[in-house]
């Protein structure tokens, strides 16, 4: 029969570990690490560069105070807390003696507050730190871990605790009164975490008062006022892992749980059975996976940078040491994992993303290198079939589409039948001009300055029902994009 080229589209989808080989679409990949997926191609994942010095301990708290024109950026580490608005090395710290490291906080009122669960919670107003005023009945003011703002009032809640307290109106802290949800669930735990959820009761848009609970409960409420609280009703979705792992998206709010990462309103209005309405439902056994593995690790965190289109969820593989992030293009939903990203925390400041390490604070999207490091993105297509499934073929050469603008070294390899490519970077050290070729990868560092795209085709040579090519690109300072791969085949006999 007379060779045939069909066009495959890169795996803007993203990575998808739910369906089978035999079944999963061709805009999908089995892996996609540090390639992230956009409109109709993926690129290689931003990298970062080393932003803020010298705090002197692991940096466990990022916030933003903002009120009117006034934005100052916060970090907190080694017991102290640190104005890094500027880039460098950081000056005396604002405040010090603390603790613990991981506050929670709020904005209100010109003031944002912290809180921990161990050390008397603070307010800073744009210039000085100090306590925050704060009493109740038979309330431990020190043990106060989460903090939240609803209806013109702050909220608050104890460590180990199921009960709510909350302020006067417009009052960030002061004299504060008791709610107590431990009459309202059914199944026990405590409270983990508070949020705004918006949603059309039909009358209009409402904004209800959302309190997560360990166990999984979920107690929602309308109105403004906690005095006259009306009961929406009690859910129950997969435990939640973090009380950084809930965030406000649009209306909805979007929580890490040993289910999945779900959104609110779609387990609410699915229900919990099966993996409807949860946003990893592609990379839900991966998202599985993490929970039993690092579920009780400290760094979990779901973060929203919008201006890189990207959801992230941050994985403490092992606290303080390596982490992961699962990604998601918020546009399309794609998803993909980010390795070699070593965030303790992430946070916005001046709508750019940040994230803490060892004593530094580093700037993500800054580049495409990580701080000087190259950056690895290794990417495997789903099977791609190439015309009837009963078909035997001949796949004599493939041909990426790869844009890059400046010189990287790059691994390919083509296998048949659900056979999954192994391919590894070859030794030496690359200058410029073409490498060694063969029937089974392409390796090179030939690609020159400028928007270069590879068209060469690669010879393979392999034999079968279905196709899977994995793309293995090294990066330092270069922006890369795959668009396709182009197959040339013969086609033999039906069987």
């Amino acid at each position: 029969m007379e060779a045939k080229a069909k066009a495959i589209p890169s795996p803007y989808k993203g990575w998808n570990t739910k369906d089978s080989l035999a079944d999963m679409g061709e805009q999908y990949a089995i892996l996609l690490d540090n390639w992230f997926p956009s409109e109709g191609r993926v690129e290689i994942r931003p990298g970062y560069t080393e932003y803020a010095t010298g705090l002197g301990g692991n940096v466990e708290t990022l916030a933003e105070y903002e009120y009117s024109t006034a934005r100052v950026f916060l970090a907190a580490a080694n017991g102290s807390f640190f104005n890094v608005s500027a880039a460098g090395a950081v000056g005396a710290a604002l405040a010090t003696g603390f603790s613990v490291n991981r506050w929670q906080y709020a904005n209100m009122d010109g003031k944002i507050g912290f809180v921990n669960g161990t050390d008397a919670p603070q307010q800073y107003d744009g210039t000085t730190f100090g306590a925050m005023t704060i009493s109740g009945t038979a309330l431990t003011v020190a043990n106060l871990i989460g903090v939240n703002i609803f209806g013109s009032r702050s909220y608050f809640w104890e460590e180990n605790s199921q009960d709510v307290w909350y302020s006067a109106t417009n009052a960030l802290g002061g004299a504060l009164t008791k709610f107590p949800l431990s009459r309202v669930g059914q199944f026990g735990g405590k409270l983990l975490a508070m949020g705004t959820w918006t949603r059309d009761a039909g009358d209009g848009m409402d904004d209800l008062a959302v309190f997560l609970m360990t166990s999984g409960e979920v107690i929602v409420y309308s109105g403004q006022d906690p005095a006259s609280f009306s009961l929406v009703g009690v859910f129950r979705i997969g435990a939640p892992l973090a009380i950084r792992g809930m965030i406000k998206l649009g209306a909805d709010l979007l929580i890490i749980t040993k289910d999945g990462y779900v959104p609110l309103k779609g387990v609410i209005d699915k229900g919990r059975v099966g993996d409807s309405g949860v946003l990893s439902d592609k990379i839900n056994t991966e998202v599985s996976k993490a929970a039993q593995a690092y579920g009780s690790n400290f760094g979990w965190q779901a973060f929203h940078y919008p201006n890189g289109n990207m959801l992230i969820f941050n994985i403490p593989v092992s606290t303080n040491t390596t982490y992961q992030q699962h990604v998601f293009n918020t546009l399309t939903g794609a998803p993909c994992r980010f390795k070699n990203i070593n965030a303790r925390v992430w946070g916005l400041y001046n709508d750019n993303a940040y994230f803490g390490g060892s004593g530094s604070i580093y700037q993500f999207n800054d580049g495409y290198d990580d701080n000087g490091a190259v950056i690895d993105a290794d990417g495997i297509t789903s099977s791609t079939y190439l015309g009837p499934r009963s078909q035997l073929k001949m796949v004599t050469a493939i041909q990426p589409i790869i844009a890059s603008d400046g010189k990287v070294q790059t691994a390919i390899m083509t296998e048949s039948d659900y056979k999954i490519p192994g391919v590894a970077f070859k030794s030496g050290t690359y200058s410029g001009g073409v490498s060694d070729w063969d029937a089974a990868s392409w390796d090179t560092a030939t690609w020159s300055s400028g928007n270069y795209i590879s068209k060469d085709w690669i010879s393979t040579g392999q034999y079968g029902y279905n196709f899977i090519t994995r793309i293995r690109i090294r990066s330092a300072f270069q922006k890369v994009k795959w668009y396709s791969i182009n197959y040339l085949f013969n086609p033999a006999g039906l069987v």
